[in-house]
């Protein structure tokens, strides 16, 4: 097998962005061929217009779909975030930072389940404010949704398309 296979099926497998000493721990293989062959993947996938891409969010990798073919993955595909969790999510984003103690007020008991499964997803963030913890979304959100994360109006109108809300005005 060779290295460039290894570290596709590698992202493929992982459901959350890799380290590349994490790869190269688990393959056995030095950083440098990891990196060499995450380029090469890279300008690959680019290369023939393939419906996957491979991208760096900070110090990481993922294989993901480019943005043109989510919607129609979704289709065949089980969403990742059921429609309670995409809400939570959605008020986040839409009022980052937002207070933990606020989104329990809007949300309920529920939240503290929601915001860890998105914490692990590594979609929010939170930090301490006081006794509760200020929220707001990570770069992978933006990575997964396929916008702004600091524009609130396209968290707006791609949130409340994929809820099947309704906008004002």
């Amino acid at each position: 097998m060779e290295i460039k296979q290894l570290v596709e099926a590698a992202l493929f497998a992982s459901d959350e962005p890799l380290k590349v000493s994490d790869i190269a721990g688990n393959l056995m293989i030095e950083k440098k061929a990891i990196y060499k062959a995450l380029k090469d993947l890279k300008k690959e996938y680019d290369e023939r217009g393939s419906a996957m891409e491979i991208v760096k969010i900070g110090q990481r990798y993922i294989m993901q779909l480019r943005e043109g073919y989510r919607d129609i993955a979704n289709k065949f595909g089980k969403p990742e975030l059921d429609k309670d969790v995409l809400k939570t999510l959605a008020v986040i984003a839409y009022y980052q930072p937002i207070k933990q103690s606020i989104l329990r007020e809007l949300i309920g008991e529920k939240v503290y389940e929601h915001v860890d499964l998105l914490k692990k997803k590594r979609l929010i963030s939170s930090r301490t404010h006081g006794k509760t913890e200020l929220l707001s979304v990570t770069k992978n959100f933006s990575v997964y949704f396929g916008i702004d994360a600091k524009d609130p109006q396209s968290i707006k109108r791609y949130l409340a398309e994929k809820l099947n809300l309704k906008l004002e005005g």
